[in-house]
């Protein structure tokens, strides 16, 4: 087929996000042996004005995608977080293209309004919806004619290519890469371990340490030998930032709160599962200390993601559901398809 992919892409950052989902769908979709044409979308809106602007630009790069499905008369057009998208160009585009397929994709967890109305505006265009919540918070996009699915955060073996489980030396026993807001939850859970672990754990983005992206990022994280997960929301069905495929699918022993479902996922030979701040110090000195069974957990984790969580799967899945297939394989996640 021919796909056009509109998403963020982040051509304004230099590269410094080229591990993020947007290009890994890109990837999947060109590994299962389709053309995919990228649209920057708020890139293209920041070029709309000479105030370089992505709000005031919006317009302009509305025109564009018309412009661009005119000429490339796409069979599907997948859509990434674009929210300063019009819900009128896709109206134009089943006018005048009637057979190509509309599908949206989301990876923020999913909330009350009004941060994912712009959603709702899609829905009577969009022929699948697709996010890494699940649950009700998913299940309320459902309607007669739209299918909404669950997916997961997802790897690509070019970009989450360490081993980490098969070395011996680091220089960081854990590590956290995230920031966190004032008098947060994850504020006061980071505070708590961070105190109690000291030097053992290293933090990147909180407590005036500068963050870190690109190919620093991944050095990081190729210098570390447990990483912990934790989002700013842990207690969304199936839902978690995609540091959880960064973590797992570069090898690192991998900690994880105990987020709703989320072993349908992952087993717990896979990322060591934690309920609270006491539970999880415990658990890291356990592994700290046996790096055999650390060892073992950490590739057990990298398999798993590498083996179901891999681009080419998960966008195989998603144009299954899209075109209505019987699915070719039994999805980890597949009872999330509404």
């Amino acid at each position: 087929m021919k796909i056009l992919h509109i998403a963020n892409f982040g051509f304004n950052k230099q590269g410094a996000h080229f591990y993020c989902t947007d290009r890994k769908i890109s990837a999947g979709l060109t590994e299962n042996g389709h053309f995919v044409y990228d649209f920057s979308f708020r890139d293209m809106a920041r070029m709309g004005t000479i105030f370089k602007t992505k709000k005031l630009g919006a317009n302009w790069a509305n025109k564009e995608v018309v412009k661009v499905v005119n000429n490339l008369g796409p069979d599907l057009v997948l859509i990434g977080h674009s929210d300063l998208m019009s819900p009128n160009v896709l109206k134009e585009i089943k006018q005048q293209f009637p057979q190509t397929k509309i599908a949206f994709w989301y990876v923020d967890w999913l909330c009350e309004a009004p941060k994912s109305n712009f959603i709702y505006d899609f829905l009577p265009f969009a022929d699948a919806i697709f996010c890494t919540t699940g649950g009700e918070l998913l299940e309320q996009y459902k309607t007669n004619n739209k299918k909404v699915a669950y997916i997961p955060n997802m790897v690509n073996p070019a970009v989450e290519s360490q081993r980490q489980f098969e070395k011996e030396y680091f220089s960081n026993e854990l590590v956290f890469l995230g920031t966190i807001e004032k008098n947060s939850l994850r504020e006061k859970f980071i505070t708590d371990i961070a105190q109690s672990l000291g030097k053992q754990m290293k933090c990147f983005g909180t407590f005036e340490n500068n963050a870190v992206y690109g190919a620093e990022y991944m050095k990081v994280l190729s210098d570390s030998r447990m990483g912990l997960n934790y989002s700013r929301r842990n207690d969304i069905e199936l839902y978690s930032s995609d540091r959880i495929a960064q973590l797992t699918g570069n090898g690192l022993l991998t900690f994880c709160p105990q987020i709703p479902n989320f072993n349908l996922l992952y087993a717990d030979d896979e990322v060591v599962y934690f309920e609270n701040a006491q539970d999880f110090i415990e658990k890291f000195k356990l592994y700290s200390q046996d790096t055999e069974l650390s060892k073992y957990v950490a590739r057990k984790g990298w398999e798993k993601t590498h083996r179901a969580y891999n681009g080419k799967r998960v966008t195989k899945f998603m144009l299954e559901t899209i075109y209505g297939d019987t699915y070719s394989e039994e999805y980890e996640w597949v009872s999330y398809v509404y």
